[in-house]
């Protein structure tokens, strides 16, 4: 569920491009809720070690991951009933 997810928000991000509502150099900049988040870490004693968190990156420039290959799981025959 996760790779769909990332697979989805990379789509979204990539889409926006195109279609002009923000750059590619615009997602580079980490956006402003996330670096207050990482500022409030900071010196706060439930945090004695800082952030710790997922790094930031900019997911338009990280390649699309491929699709997860199908696999079909046979029938074992010792799963059937006797009678076959």
């Amino acid at each position: 569920m996760q790779k769909l997810f990332d697979v989805s928000v990379i789509k979204t991000l990539k889409d926006g491009i195109t279609k002009g509502r923000w750059s590619l150099e615009d997602l580079d900049e980490p956006p402003p809720g996330w670096t207050e988040c990482v500022l409030n870490t900071k010196g706060n004693p439930a945090f004695p070690q800082g952030y710790q968190g997922v790094k930031y990156q900019n997911l338009a420039r990280v390649k699309e991951p491929k699709p997860p290959e199908e696999k079909v799981e046979l029938t074992n025959p010792k799963d059937l009933p006797p009678d076959f």
